[in-house]
C-alpha cells in the first residue's frame, strides 16, 4: 500500500514538472533596482508580451516555450531558458564603444537626422493591410476637487440646503475605472475593423443606491411642482432653458427604464447595447491612436510637421535589438508645446521609439464663470521590425488630462404656460453652484501578433458582438488567466468599486 502511495506521489510530481506553467517575473535595472517598463519579452516568432510600468510581465502557460528573449531600449538584450528565469531578472544598461570611423560616418546634425527619419517613413513602415492580435486598456481617473450648492432662496419644499448638502456629500472625490479589451485588429492606419474576443469593465460607479434615492426624490419634487399647464425654466445668468411638464415626465420615464429595465425585451436590449458600446469604444480608441501616429498631418503632436518650432539635440547613441540608434532630444523654441526624445536607427532612419510630453496647457478657455484646461498630453510609441523588415507598433501609450470649473448662479423657476408675454411665477429656487474637476485618461495598446492580410480579406471581414464581456466591482486575476495582456499595475490590482450604503 505504501509503495502505491509513493508511486502516486512520484508520478504526480513528475507530471507536474512537465505540465506547462505560467511564466512571470519582474525586470529591474542592475545596480539601481529601477523597474524596466515596456520591455519586450519574446517567446515565439512574432509573439511576445510587454512589461508594465512596474517592470512586471506574465506569459500564459504554453508547451511551445523553450526560452524567452528580453529587449528594451537602453539595456542589453537577454536570452533565458525556462530554467534560468527567476522572479526578478536584472538587465544591464547598454554601453556602446564606437570607433572614430563610425562616429565620423554618422556625424549628422540632429535636425538632419530627424529630416531623414521623416523622409524614410514611406519605406520604413508597413501601410499595407495586416491582422494584429492586441490588448487594449483604458484607465480613467476623475477627481472632484470642489463641489458646492449653496441655496440662497427656495419656495419649493424639499429643495433646501439640507438636500443640496446631501447631494454634495454623496459625490465621491476620487473615482477610478478601467476598460480592458483583447481582440483582433484588421486593416491599416487608415481603415480598421475590430473583432473583440474578450472584454472586462472594472466599473466604479457612484454610490448607486444613494444616487438613485436622490434622483427619485428630485423627480418626485419636480413632478409635484411642475404640473399640467406649467413649465420648468432653468436659468444661469443670461442663459436659460425651458422644459414643459410633458417633456419632463417623458424624460423621467426614459431615465427610469434605462436605470431599471424590467421587461425581458428591455433587459435584452440593454445587454445588446452594452456589447455594442464595448466594441465601439475599443474601435474608436484604436482609431484615434492610428490617426495620431507621428507621421500623420494636422495632429496635436506637431514635432515632425513643424520641425522649425523645435530645437533638436543629439544626446548620443544607444543599442536597440542589435541596432545602433541616435538619441535625439527635442524641446520648444518658438512657442511649441512638447519636449521628449526620439530613438532613430543609424542605418535606415526608422524610429524605434518616441517619448513626448507637453510643457504647457494645450487649450484654455475662461468665460462667464466657466473655465477649462487641457493640461496633459503625453505618451510613447514603441516600434519593432517584423519579418518584412518594416517597423510596426509594438506598444503605444497615450495620456490625456483636462481640468474644468463652473462657478455660476443657478435658478429653477416654475411658471404657468398661459399668457404670451407675462407668465406668472409659481415657484423659485436660487442657488450658487460651483464645481472643480480633474479628468485623466490613459490608453495602452499592446500588439502581440502581426501577420499578413489582404485588402480583399479585409473587405470580407464582418465584426460582431459575440465575445465574452464581464463587469467587475473588484479586480479578478482569473478573468485573463491564459491570455496575453499587459499586466495590471498596483492601482488596478487594488481596484475595488465604491461600496453602496
Amino acid at each position: 500500500m505504501k509503495i502505491a502511495i509513493y508511486l502516486l506521489v512520484f508520478f504526480s510530481l513528475f507530471s507536474h514538472q512537465f505540465h506547462p506553467q505560467e511564466i512571470s517575473a519582474t525586470l529591474l535595472e542592475e545596480g539601481t533596482e529601477k523597474p524596466v517598463a515596456f520591455a519586450t519579452i519574446q517567446f515565439q516568432e512574432n509573439r511576445g508580451v510587454v512589461s508594465n510600468e512596474e517592470g512586471f510581465f506574465k506569459i500564459p502557460a504554453s508547451a511551445d516555450i523553450s526560452e524567452i528573449n528580453i529587449s528594451s531600449i537602453g539595456y542589453e538584450s537577454k536570452s533565458l531558458s525556462l530554467e534560468q528565469i527567476k522572479p526578478v531578472i536584472y538587465l544591464k544598461s547598454a554601453t556602446i564603444a564606437l570607433s572614430g570611423v563610425f562616429i565620423s560616418d554618422k556625424n549628422l546634425e540632429a535636425e538632419e537626422v530627424v529630416e531623414r527619419a521623416i523622409a524614410a517613413v514611406p519605406q520604413n513602415y508597413d501601410f499595407e493591410f495586416r491582422k494584429k492580435r492586441f490588448f487594449l486598456r483604458r484607465s480613467y481617473v476623475d477627481r472632484v476637487n470642489e463641489f458646492k450648492l449653496d441655496v440662497e432662496e427656495s419656495t419649493v419644499e424639499g429643495l433646501d440646503q439640507a438636500f443640496m448638502d446631501k447631494i454634495a456629500s454623496q459625490i465621491p472625490k476620487y473615482v477610478d475605472s478601467y476598460r480592458e479589451y483583447l481582440g483582433d485588429l484588421y486593416g491599416n492606419y487608415e481603415n480598421q475593423k475590430v473583432q473583440l474576443l474578450k472584454a472586462a469593465n472594472l466599473e466604479n460607479p457612484l454610490n448607486e443606491e444613494s444616487v438613485e434615492d436622490m434622483v427619485d426624490r428630485f423627480e418626485k419634487i419636480l413632478n409635484e411642482n411642475v404640473t399640467d399647464g406649467t413649465f420648468l425654466k432653468i436659468k444661469s445668468g443670461i442663459f436659460g432653458a425651458k422644459v414643459d411638464s410633458e417633456e419632463l415626465k417623458e424624460g423621467f420615464e426614459e431615465s427610469k427604464i434605462s436605470r431599471n429595465p424590467e421587461t425581458p425585451e428591455e433587459i435584452k436590449e440593454q445587454e445588446k447595447k452594452r456589447l455594442e458600446n464595448a466594441r465601439n469604444s475599443a474601435n474608436r480608441s484604436i482609431e484615434r491612436l492610428m490617426e495620431n501616429m507621428f507621421w500623420q498631418e494636422d495632429i496635436t503632436l506637431d514635432v515632425f510637421e513643424k520641425t522649425r518650432k523645435y530645437e533638436f539635440t543629439t544626446e548620443g547613441f544607444i543599442n536597440i535589438n542589435n541596432s545602433i540608434a541616435y538619441v535625439v532630444a527635442f524641446e520648444p523654441k518658438r512657442g511649441a508645446d512638447f519636449k521628449g526624445k526620439i530613438y532613430i536607427d543609424t542605418e535606415d532612419f526608422g524610429i524605434h521609439r518616441l517619448d513626448y510630453e507637453n510643457i504647457k496647457n494645450l487649450k484654455s478657455f475662461s468665460l462667464l464663470g466657466i473655465s477649462t484646461q487641457d493640461h496633459l498630453y503625453s505618451g510613447k510609441m514603441i516600434f519593432s521590425k517584423g519579418e518584412n523588415s518594416k517597423y510596426a507598433p509594438r506598444f503605444i501609450e497615450h495620456n490625456s488630462g483636462s481640468k474644468a470649473e463652473v462657478d455660476r448662479p443657478l435658478t429653477l423657476l416654475v411658471k404657468e404656460q398661459k399668457g404670451f408675454i407675462f407668465k406668472r411665477k409659481l415657484e423659485e429656487v436660487d442657488m450658487e453652484f460651483k464645481i472643480n474637476t480633474t479628468n485623466l485618461v490613459k490608453t495602452e495598446l499592446v500588439v502581440y501578433e502581426d501577420m499578413k492580410f489582404t485588402e480583399n480579406e479585409f473587405e470580407k471581414i464582418s465584426t460582431g458582438s459575440d465575445f465574452d464581456y464581464k463587469t467587475f466591482k473588484e479586480y479578478d486575476p482569473e478573468f485573463w488567466s491564459g491570455y496575453n495582456i499587459i499586466e495590471p499595475n498596483a492601482a488596478i490590482k487594488e481596484f475595488t468599486a465604491l461600496e453602496t450604503d
